[in-house]
């Protein structure tokens, strides 16, 4: 079975997540207002994942490891924080819950003006994870 199939066969077990597929794609939907949307893409011969919508990716060779991320995604220990100058999004970044604090993992950046005044979002996805072990 091909990744992006593997994703909405066990995406048909978490009634709360609303997602789309197309041949070589899948995105599922933020689940409330705080959490953040996920999308699987496959490219040629690699895959990226997409996270949020302030344009945060990671490219992989392997399905493997971008299933992974999306996995995790839904674990309780992954965030995305958007930083903002005014309306203007100028981060993105993703985070772990490493213990008990917060880890920058990755961010994408983009010109901002600075000037503007600072404000940050935060968005987590629910663990969805700890039921499948129950």
């Amino acid at each position: 079975m091909d990744p992006v199939s593997a994703i909405a066969d066990k995406l048909a077990e978490h009634a709360i997540l609303n997602w789309t597929k197309g041949d070589r794609w899948i995105r599922v939907d933020a689940p409330h207002s705080g959490g953040f949307a996920v999308e699987l893409r496959w490219e040629g011969d690699e895959w990226t994942v997409y996270l949020g919508s302030g344009g945060w990716h990671q490219h992989f060779d392997e399905a493997t490891e971008a299933l992974n991320l999306v996995a995790w995604c839904y674990s309780g220990n992954a965030r995305i924080r958007e930083i903002y100058r005014g309306h203007v999004l100028q981060k993105s970044i993703l985070e772990a819950l490493e213990g008990e604090s917060w880890n920058r993992i990755s961010e994408t950046g983009y010109f901002a003006p600075f000037w503007h005044k600072r404000s940050e979002v935060v968005f987590q996805n629910p663990n969805l994870l700890s039921a499948e072990q129950d």
